[in-house]
């Protein structure tokens, strides 16, 4: 639930995001897609400007989702417009009342 943002049921995809390559990355985003996605989210997209070579970012996406009914979702990584990844996952028709470490959410760093 979402009331912060007038919204029922919403679901929520915690990802990790990391440059595995040697050059330097700008403007990275990933968006969340669902197949039952209502009202758009402020949540939807999260964007780092740089993300260097060697380093990763955790970020919490959120879409408006349909109660009760699965949601299979997507998320697209992009840099400066360019699609690098794009992931999908079945749907989740659990309820999860507790989530994840959130500390380093938005934080960028270096790739354990």
């Amino acid at each position: 639930m979402d009331i912060t943002h007038g919204m029922g049921e919403v679901t929520n995809l915690y990802v990790t995001i990391q440059n595995t390559g040697q050059v330097n990355l700008a403007n990275v985003c990933a968006t969340l897609n669902g197949q039952d996605e209502g009202r758009p989210h402020p949540d939807k997209t999260k964007c780092v400007a740089s993300l260097p070579a060697g380093y990763q970012v955790g970020e919490k996406l959120t879409i408006d989702t349909t109660l009760g009914k699965p949601s299979p979702v997507q998320v697209d990584v992009t840099s400066e417009g360019n699609l690098l990844q794009r992931l999908g996952q079945k749907a989740c028709a659990g309820f999860g009342l507790f989530s994840p470490n959130t500390d380093d959410l938005g934080t960028i760093t270096p790739i354990p």
